[in-house]
């Protein structure tokens, strides 16, 4: 610093002769900078609370604590607290021996504790160092009392009913707060709040809030909240309030169905009712007619001890009372005869299936089952059961479906079989069907049905007698057979037989048919229409060509 000077005014005398000055002054400013007492400007403390009074002692290591001490200023003048002496010890004051004490003094910092502070304590209080060469030094404090309003919630002096108009539902208290606490209400509701104030001793506030609202029933049990604010709270202070709506009795009815039917038991109708306060009083009454008998109505319930008839059908009303008023429903009772509890009669339909050119006709019957169950049954569950009974039923129809076809098939091939001559076999008693050569066409027997060999190469044919004609599987109407032989001739060649005198060796290309039948083969018939035509072993002539029915 004093070069600095220096450099400023140079070498001058004037100069050499300030110098000691400025150093002195210098030194001076520099211990009062470098020595102070640290002191908090105002402390507030709660009413009834403790209180903290903090002073830091910062002094230069040239200087020496002599004594520290704690003074209050009072109009009457200035008392001495507590002190602090670094050689003998701590000294409290006789009337704050119970209320003050040092934190932990030293040198270097001489804090108190001031317990159970009241109105009284309000006020300034000064910290006082006393040190060697600069003598004393002190800083003084303000102490100001917060007080914690008391928060309560009253209802309104009207109860709440449902219906009404604006009500006071609730006030909120914040009773003697310092300062005045903030006070409002926390609601969803469509109410109005109003806020009053009251001062009260000791410089402190009382503060009410009001909740005005119209009461429903739909808000009964719903809560809103007084919200309080103060320095002296930690946090927002909430106290909930239940709002106690009154309201007269809804009614229902339960156990109703649209239809009953004459016979059910155990019918019973149940009143029961919401209200506030609960109801007291349930009536149940017909209002079409007096409730007939065989009907209890106490505990709130309709109950018929008997079952029902179709004279119970009617308007009947459940009437239910409470301190508020009343309500009631109506109920309408409809009593209907019972539907078939069987499954109706089976229903048999007729299906025809005829077939081409016959007369066959095919019926398979269709079951048709409707199921009706009472009101008071469970409608019959679907089992596998049915499913396979179903089945079966319907795997028979179709089976016996089949089996009348293949057998109008079967007659109709019958019917209308069509064959030629050599499908055309008489089939003999046993004993003519034997393997021997007699049932072959021998010539003898030929120049009984066609004569002997004389004529103009045509054989006549030689009826028989009527009795030895055979007329098997055909109606009398076909007899005119016999006329065939009075008309019908047959023309042969000469190569008809080549040897007819070999016995032996007739018909040798073609075997014996072992079915009564003699076999004939074809070079034995001329080409000409007359070799159409054959004889039988019975006598008769027939056609080779002809289709057979």
């Amino acid at each position: 610093m004093a070069e600095e000077v220096r450099h400023i005014f140079g070498n001058s005398t004037f100069f050499h002769g300030l110098l000691p000055l400025i150093g002195l002054l210098l030194s001076a400013c520099t211990g009062v900078w470098a020595n102070k007492v640290v002191v908090p400007e105002q402390v507030t403390a709660v009413l009834g609370k403790n209180v903290t009074l903090t002073c830091r002692v910062e002094v230069s290591t040239n200087l020496s604590l002599t004594q520290s001490s704690w003074e209050r200023r009072l109009p009457s003048g200035t008392v001495t607290l507590a002190v602090f002496n670094p050689q003998y010890g701590t000294s409290i004051a006789d009337e704050y021996s119970k209320r003050l004490h040092f934190i932990k003094p030293s040198v270097r910092d001489v804090s108190i504790v001031l317990q159970g502070v009241g109105f009284a304590d309000i006020g300034t209080y000064t910290c006082k160092v006393v040190t060697f060469q600069l003598g004393n030094m002190q800083a003084s404090t303000t102490v100001d009392i917060m007080v914690e309003p008391k928060v309560y919630v009253s209802p309104g002096p009207l109860s709440l009913l449902d219906g009404n108009g604006d009500t006071l539902v609730a006030k909120c208290t914040a009773e003697r707060g310092r300062p005045a606490a903030e006070v409002f209400w926390e609601s969803d509701l469509p109410g109005q709040s109003s806020v009053v104030t009251q001062t009260e001793p000791e410089g402190t506030t009382t503060t009410l809030v009001d909740y005005v609202w119209a009461p429903t029933r739909d808000a009964f049990g719903r809560s809103l909240s007084c919200v309080v604010r103060h320095p002296a709270l930690s946090q927002d202070f909430r106290i909930p309030y239940r709002l106690n709506v009154f309201f007269s009795p809804d009614v229902m009815v339960t156990g109703q169905q649209d239809v009953w039917y004459v016979g059910q038991k155990n019918v019973q109708l149940d009143c029961r009712a919401n209200a506030n306060p609960p109801a007291l009083f349930y009536l149940w009454t017909r209002l079409d007619a007096p409730m007939p008998a065989g009907v209890d109505t106490s505990n709130g319930s309709l109950v018929f001890t008997r079952p029902l008839e179709p004279n119970d059908s009617g308007q009947y009303r459940c009437e239910v009372q409470n301190e508020v008023g009343q309500g009631f429903k109506d109920v309408r009772f409809l009593v209907q005869e019972p539907p078939p509890t069987t499954a109706a009669p089976t229903t048999t339909s007729t299906t025809k299936s005829i077939l081409p050119d016959t007369t066959l006709t095919i019926t398979a019957p269709i079951n048709h089952h409707a199921h009706f169950t009472a009101p008071t049954q469970a409608s019959p569950p679907d089992s596998g059961l049915g499913t396979i009974v179903g089945g079966a039923v319907g795997g028979i129809l179709i089976l016996v479906l089949l089996m009348a076809l293949a057998g109008a098939f079967y007659m109709r091939q019958r019917r209308t079989f069509r064959g030629d001559y050599y499908t055309k076999q008489y089939i003999g008693p046993s004993d003519m069907q034997k393997e021997s050569q007699l049932d072959v066409l021998q010539p003898h027997e030929l120049q009984d049905v066609y004569g002997d060999d004389s004529g103009n190469g045509s054989q006549d044919l030689k009826p028989k007698p009527e009795g030895d004609i055979i007329y098997p599987d055909y109606p009398n109407d076909h007899k005119d057979m016999e006329s065939w032989g009075d008309n019908l001739s047959l023309q042969r060649e000469g190569t008809y037989y080549s040897d007819h005198h070999n016995h032996h060796n007739v018909n040798p290309s073609g075997p014996p048919l072992h079915n009564g039948s003699p076999y004939l083969q074809d070079e034995c018939y001329d080409n000409g229409t007359d070799s159409d035509y054959v004889s039988h072993v019975d006598g008769s002539v027939i056609s080779r060509r002809e289709w057979y029915v």
